[in-house]
């Protein structure tokens, strides 16, 4: 006869597991496993927040309001440094049509701070350390520990970053939302040299 105790334990352990493997199967193995969401799909909910460690809901940044949502990698990325200097040349025009746009990265909150000051980005960036908005957009990658290695040898830790030790990022992406939380336009790319022309996003502006 088995004991209502260890049926107990039995059961949370069996939770705890289903919880535990469903976290680890939202980060894929390797960039070019992610599927991320698509046009058409409703905009997914997450908590992110801000430079000064506020939280907030994509969906309460979003709502009512065209949202241009654009994920990098964090402020230590040259080519991430470079399209946020395009995009900050098309932001006015992004602005003039009615959208808003909102940039999210890994990067914690002191690190998006910093990011934002020291390259003069009029759009406010969010701090996605734990990956819930990447994870909810089907982004999230883990880093192989040979690219983690590589990424030191050049002064790049992943992990102070973000201030979180999961050695994750997400792949480059690009989404329009219109008013209604649906998702019109959606662009990423599993190669993160590949990065969207701001062209495109106003193109695809409703």
């Amino acid at each position: 006869m088995v004991r209502p105790a260890i049926l107990v334990s039995f059961a949370a352990t069996l939770v705890f597991t289903s919880v535990t493997n469903a976290e680890e199967s939202s980060v894929a193995r390797a960039a070019e496993n992610t599927k991320p969401i698509e046009t058409g799909a409703q905009l997914p909910d997450a908590v992110i927040r801000d430079s000064k460690g506020n939280e907030t809901t994509l969906k309460e940044l979003s709502a009512g309001k065209t949202t241009v949502l654009v994920f990098f990698r964090g402020g230590w990325c040259p080519i991430c440094t470079r399209h946020s200097g395009q995009l900050i040349k098309a932001y006015p025009q992004i602005e003039s049509m009615g959208a808003q746009m909102v940039a999210i990265s890994p990067d914690s909150p002191e690190s998006t701070a910093r990011n934002q000051s020291k390259n003069a980005i009029p759009f406010p960036l969010y701090s996605d350390a734990k990956l819930n908005a990447a994870k909810a957009f089907g982004l999230a990658f883990q880093v192989d520990d040979a690219t983690v290695k590589k990424y030191k040898g050049f002064g790049i830790d992943l992990e102070a970053a973000s201030g979180q030790d999961h050695r994750a990022l997400p792949i480059p992406a690009v989404y329009v939302v219109d008013a209604t939380g649906k998702i019109v336009f959606a662009h990423s790319d599993p190669d993160y040299k590949n990065r969207l022309d701001p062209a495109a996003i106003i193109a695809h502006l409703p």
